[in-house]
């Protein structure tokens, strides 16, 4: 044969077939044999419906029920019994030796915070006076000394001391005069006193306050207006050009004592309702 034409293919070959021989004879002889099914197992029933049939017939029985018996409950009168109860006065023995012993526990009490209070006292130090050489620097300091030496005060005064205002104007000589404002309540120039108030009114619907600064001159002259200063809540053209021009219509007292070029404000209020 020209497929087993070597000594391996036909030794293969014959090994193979050993192989199967053996598959096949053991599937058949060792394999998984057949069984019949099993009896079934139960209850045989009979239909009635046979054609051919022996013995006496069943008699039905009845169903035994039981008989529920309901028991009736005795209820028995209990005649309740009112027993007078008698109060037992109870006989306290008052003593004196408690309360005193009370009396010393509250004294003990008491008597360290007494301790406390007085450690507090003592600690208190007095508070310490400035020396007559403390208090003659300092009075130096507050009146001022001339080349003497001398204390020396300002003012027009015959008793010693500085004389001014704590609102007045640091660069004023008077000693008389506003609290660093003009009087009118709107017009503020320290030491000086609006004369003639001008006002313009605006030619537009708009309201608001206008603060303007000025500067005036010693002959009470406005020489400078400039509207929108810090409080101003409408600085509309309309508004602010009236202001300006109020402003430079404005007339102060004449102070020869003033300086050259006096800084302060007008406000105008401008309204709708008015």
């Amino acid at each position: 044969m020209a497929i087993l034409d070597t000594a391996h293919k036909r030794k293969s070959a014959l090994i193979t077939a050993v192989i199967l021989i053996l598959l096949i004879f053991g599937i058949y002889n060792y394999g998984m044999q057949y069984l019949d099914p099993p009896e079934e197992y139960g209850l045989a029933i009979n239909f009635g419906d046979s054609n051919l049939g022996n013995g006496e017939p069943v008699v039905k029985s009845k169903k035994i029920v039981p008989k529920i018996i309901e028991k009736e409950e005795v209820v028995e009168e209990v005649e309740e019994t009112i027993k007078e109860t008698v109060k037992e006065e109870v006989i306290t023995q008052e003593t004196t030796k408690e309360v005193s012993v009370v009396e010393k526990v509250k004294e003990l009490k008491k008597e360290p915070a007494k301790e406390e209070v007085k450690k507090v006292v003592e600690k208190k130090k007095p508070k310490p006076k400035p020396s007559k050489e403390n208090q003659y620097a300092l009075n130096k300091l507050l009146n001022g000394n001339d080349l003497s030496g001398e204390p020396k005060g300002e003012g027009d005064d015959k008793v010693e001391g500085v004389k001014g205002n704590e609102g007045g104007d640091d660069k004023s000589s008077k000693y008389y005069g506003n609290k660093g404002a003009g009087s009118g309540g709107n017009y503020n120039l320290a030491g000086r006193k609006a004369l003639s108030k001008p006002i313009n009114q605006p030619d537009c619907n708009e309201e608001g306050i206008v603060v303007v600064k000025i500067r005036v001159n010693k002959d009470g002259k406005v020489i400078y207006a400039k509207a929108g200063e810090k409080g101003t809540t409408n600085s509309k053209p309309c508004l602010a050009k009236p202001a300006e021009a109020a402003a430079l219509k404005t007339t102060w007292n004449p102070d020869s004592d003033a300086p050259a070029v006096q800084t302060g404000t007008i406000i105008y209020k401008f309204s709708l309702s008015k």
